[in-house]
Order: structure tokens, then C-alpha cells, then sequence
């Protein structure tokens, strides 16, 4: 006789709270049970920080809260408290989470955004001046593309709110994702189904994503026969664009793909202004990959990043932080810029340093490099810091960068670009979107060339390697390290009185944070309450190791970035 297969293992299905949150759920649930018949499947309700904001009525944007809504769910991935997580695949971000993968792309409902109404008006019947609801820049940017003269405002709360509002009168009509009406049936509230030419969807709209661990074979394995390929190669496709352009959550960015034949999609993008005045659209056919690198391009060439930049710099609105306490855990010299600037929008910064800045233990590499500077094509510098320890060799050693045979200086953002001019240098590039990422593709062609590449001692992106990549020669030396420190009894006693929000810039602030939260009962209750905001994945990931609930990730390492990304994602704001 053949021996009985041992019995596969109860699989955890962890999801969000929300009425669509569990629909779409039970559905993936069915998938699984049909493709595994007697399977074990057990849904895991999952409250996220976004749900308990919006449960004590907090509304929240519908985009920008990213990381408020995914951050539990994927936690209790690395924990294993949950095997498998399903999320609305458009909340997930283009980056993949360490040691976490999508399993599965399945149950792409129609894409498309709906006009709510309560009369069945469309959008071209709208009144002039009409009240239209949403918080989505880019559906805001389309809809006035469309129909300037509409009254666009913000509209938040779950689908059920959204569509209530109409309802009462309170909003002529709003737009939501056709695919969520469907799904909880509310489309006999549909007015008109906007078509991709007029209101070009989010990528990954419609779709849904179910997360595993990368190494539980018997979960990739249970996913692997869900997944849509069809699917899959359409998002591959919108995502790659969403990457390469370097749109977040709150960019004017639209995609749509459609299978059209074995490993062939067409592509339709969209990237516009936030008023509509300006629009960049593109499409193509290709290979999911080529073609979402190729619009990119495309589209890039024809002023994208302009928009997206431009998109960036709205001025924030005075007091739109007033009475959030936002701790700051860089040394005092290095936030106070980033102190005023919170100030000034009516938030209370509150200093509780945890790291300290030290040069290279060993600053023979860097002195050698620096003793030979002028044989470089290239000095690269991805923070102030690094910039203030060559300032710090250089003068040691009698030299300096500023005469006419050095070679050309690159700076990622206009912080490191002004330590930079100290140096009586001016950078010859800084990229427009201010990331180590973008320094790469600027540079233009390296092949060939030599660059000198001053860094702390555990850099947040591998830069160097991207610029051998590319064919490069560079010397990666250390310039300094970043150290955590123990929180002064002051600081500490700042932290314990409570904070909205926690800033952690670096993997050692983290552990300097969650040292003192371990030692201290009133610091641990403090820290709990507060939102965790990191500065890049790097960091991220060092907050999740010492067991922090990450809120978000800001991707733009700047001032404004870090600005910009609270006022999209905190409550009301």
C-alpha cells in the first residue's frame, strides 16, 4: 500500500477588519479551498494602526496610508502569527518587503473608477460647480483635466461612508474603485463607469495580493495555484512603471495593462499635474518589463519628472501640523533645521537624540583616496555627514577639493549639495528626486570612469554597486558611523510625557529608542502610542528587528520629503 500523505498544516490567512477587507478575504479563502481541497484555512482578523484611527473617527486618506494599513499584517508575517496576507494589491508598495513575497496575483475585478451619484448623473450632466468627492491627486488631477470647473474636496472613511455621503447630499457625486462597489454591491449607486481614456485607474486597481513568507515552501506552494497569470503580468507591468518613475502613493500616477497574448501586455500611463493642467500619457505593447521601463522613459522624456517634482513642491498649508508632538532622535545640530521647519507648520518637535556621529575608527583609507583626489572622475557624496568628514580629513591633511583639477562632485539632495559649496565647490549634479538611487542614472555614462564614494560605515543603499554596474571603478571608504547612544534622563523624561509621531533616521536610532523603551515602562507606553515613521527601508527594517510597528517608510530623504510625507499620511491632516 502507499503511504498517506502526511496532512498539510493549517494555514493563517491574516487580513484587515473592514467589511471589504473581508470580503475580498473569503474569496481568496475560496480560491485556496477549491485549489487544495481539505485544506485548513483560518481567517486571522488583523487590526492595523489606520483601523484603530479610523475606528475612533479619524478619517484617513485613501491614499497615502500605505504603511498604516499593510505594517500589522506583514509583521505578523515575520512573526508567524499569520501565513498568508491578502491586501488590496494598489496598498502595497513597489518594493517588496525582506524575506516577504506576493505569492499570489488573483481575482482582478474591472479596474476602472466609478462616479457615485445619487440620480444616475454622469459626469458630463454634473452641475457647474458641482461638489465631487475624493482623496485620491489622481483622480483629482483627471477629474479637472475633464471638468475644471468642478469643486473637487476631500473625501475619506471606508467605502460604505464614501458612498453615504452622496447619498445624503452632502456631495454631489464622488469616485471610488468600481472593483470595491462590486464587491460589496453597492454599484446600483454608480452613475457612470469612467472609461481608461477619461480616468485612468491606480496601478494594481482591481486586483488582489496575497503576501507569504519566502522561505514557507507550503505556502508559495498553495499560492502558486491561485495566482492569475494574466494578472500577474498586467500589474508586473503597471508596477514596473510605477517604480521606474519613482511615483508614491500621493503622485498623480495612473496605469492600466491588459493581456494580450503569452507574456504580451498593452500599457496605457498617465502622469499629470495636480491641478489637470498638464497631462503625460503613453502606451505601447511589449513584454511586461520592457514595456513598463519603456513608458517610463517615455514618458520621463516628456516631462514626468517635472510633474512629479513639481507635484512634491506644494507649498504645505501653515498649522497643518499644529499640536502633533514629533520626536527627533538626530543630534540637536543636525535637527534643528528639520525643528523649525516642523514648527513652523504649528507641530511640536521634541529632541531626544539617540545617535551620535563619529569619523571612520580607521580613516587611512579615506586619507589615502583623498590624498589622490584629483585622479577621480567623480566624488560622490549621499549625506552631509559624509561631506562634513571629508571637510574634517581634508583639513588634517592640508588639502582641498576646491581647486581646478578635482574632479566633478555629485550631492543627493540640496542639504548635502550646501556642505558641499562649503568646501568652496559647486556639485555638478544633484538629482532631481533626492535618493542615492537616482545618482546612477544621472552620472550618465561611467563606464570607465573612477569615483570616489565617501560613506558612513553601513550605508542605506549599496551604492556602489549600482555604479559598477554600470561599469564604473569606485572606491567605497568609510567616512563615518553612525552610534546609538543612551537617552539622557531629560530626554527621556520629553519621551515618557508622549509623542504622536517617532522619526527614526537611522537602524541606530532604533535600537537606542527601543533600548530605553525596554528599561523604562513610561517610555515603552509613550512609544507604543506613537507612529513610527522611518527614514528609508534600511532603517525600517532595523525598527522592525527590535520589534517596532512601522507606520510608514518616507522615500524622499529631505526635509520636504519627510514633511510632505506626514502631512499625506497623519490623520486629518
Amino acid at each position: 500500500m502507499t503511504p498517506a500523505e502526511p496532512p498539510l498544516r493549517t494555514l493563517r490567512v491574516g487580513t484587515r477588519t473592514s467589511g471589504l477587507a473581508l470580503m475580498q478575504t473569503g474569496l481568496v479563502v475560496e480560491l485556496i479551498r477549491a485549489a487544495r481541497p481539505g485544506l485548513e484555512v483560518e481567517v486571522v482578523r488583523v487590526v492595523t494602526r489606520g483601523d484603530r484611527t479610523q475606528a475612533a473617527g479619524v478619517p484617513l486618506p485613501e491614499l497615502g496610508a500605505k504603511g498604516l494599513f499593510t505594517a500589522e499584517l506583514e509583521q505578523g508575517l515575520r512573526a508567524g502569527s499569520v501565513d498568508l496576507a491578502v491586501h488590496s494589491l494598489k496598498d502595497l508598495p513597489t518594493e517588496e518587503p525582506a524575506g516577504i513575497t506576493i505569492g499570489a496575483v488573483c481575482l482582478r475585478e474591472d479596474p476602472r473608477d466609478a462616479l457615485v451619484t445619487r440620480d444616475g448623473a454622469t459626469l458630463a450632466s454634473l452641475r457647474r460647480g458641482a461638489l465631487v468627492g475624493t482623496g485620491s491627486v489622481r483622480r483629482t488631477a483627471q477629474l479637472l483635466a475633464a471638468r475644471p470647473d468642478l469643486r473637487v474636496v476631500p473625501l475619506r472613511g471606508n467605502v460604505d461612508t464614501r458612498v453615504g455621503k452622496v447619498r445624503d447630499g452632502e456631495l454631489d457625486a464622488a469616485v471610488l474603485a468600481l472593483a470595491g462597489l462590486l464587491r460589496l454591491g453597492l454599484d446600483g449607486d454608480v452613475g457612470e463607469v469612467l472609461p481608461p481614456e477619461l480616468m485612468l485607474p491606480a496601478p494594481g486597481q482591481g486586483t488582489l495580493a496575497v503576501q507569504c513568507r519566502l522561505d514557507d515552501p507550503v505556502a508559495r506552494d498553495v499560492l502558486a495555484a491561485i495566482d492569475d497569470v494574466d494578472a500577474r503580468a498586467a500589474i508586473t507591468a503597471e508596477r514596473v512603471f510605477l517604480g521606474e518613475v519613482g511615483g508614491g502613493c500621493s503622485a498623480p500616477v495612473g496605469a492600466l495593462a491588459e493581456s494580450v497574448g503569452p507574456g504580451i501586455v498593452s500599457l496605457r500611463i498617465l502622469v499629470a499635474s495636480p491641478d489637470g493642467r498638464n497631462v503625460v500619457r503613453e502606451e505601447g505593447q511589449g513584454d511586461p518589463v520592457e514595456i513598463g521601463r519603456v513608458l517610463a522613459g517615455r514618458a520621463l522624456a516628456a516631462g514626468a519628472g517635472r510633474l512629479l517634482a513639481a507635484a512634491r513642491r506644494d507649498p504645505p498649508v501653515p498649522g497643518a501640523l499644529s499640536g502633533v508632538r514629533i520626536a527627533v532622535t538626530r543630534p540637536r545640530e543636525q535637527g534643528e533645521e528639520l525643528a523649525a521647519a516642523l514648527a513652523a507648520l504649528g507641530a511640536e518637535p521634541v529632541f531626544v537624540p539617540a545617535i551620535r556621529i563619529e569619523p571612520a575608527p580607521d580613516t587611512g583609507p579615506l586619507d589615502a583616496a583623498l590624498a589622490t583626489h584629483d585622479s577621480y572622475d567623480w566624488v560622490v557624496f549621499t549625506s552631509a555627514n559624509g561631506v562634513a568628514a571629508v571637510r574634517g580629513r581634508l583639513e588634517a591633511l592640508g588639502l582641498s577639493l576646491g581647486s581646478p583639477a578635482t574632479a566633478r562632485v555629485a550631492a543627493v539632495g540640496p542639504a548635502t549639495a550646501a556642505a558641499v559649496r562649503e568646501l568652496g565647490v559647486e556639485p555638478a549634479f544633484v538629482p532631481a528626486v533626492h535618493r542615492a538611487e537616482e545618482i546612477p542614472a544621472g552620472l550618465g555614462a561611467v563606464a570607465g570612469t573612477r569615483i570616489l564614494l565617501p560613506q558612513a560605515e553601513a550605508p542605506a543603499v549599496d551604492l556602489a554597486s549600482l555604479l559598477r554596474a554600470r561599469g564604473a571603478t569606485v572606491d567605497a571608504v568609510v567616512a563615518y558611523r553612525t552610534v546609538a547612544v543612551a537617552l539622557a534622563p531629560d530626554d527621556r523624561a520629553a519621551l515618557a510625557r508622549g509623542i504622536d509621531v517617532l522619526l527614526l533616521a537611522s537602524g541606530s536610532a532604533a535600537r537606542a529608542i527601543a533600548a530605553a523603551a525596554s528599561a523604562h515602562e513610561d517610555v515603552r507606553l509613550a512609544v507604543d502610542r506613537a507612529l513610527v515613521v522611518c527614514i528609508g527601508p534600511r532603517t525600517a527594517d532595523a525598527a522592525r528587528q527590535v520589534e517596532f510597528s512601522v507606520g510608514f517608510v518616507v522615500e524622499e530623504h529631505t526635509t520636504e520629503g519627510l514633511i510632505r510625507a506626514l502631512l499625506a499620511r497623519l490623520p486629518g491632516r
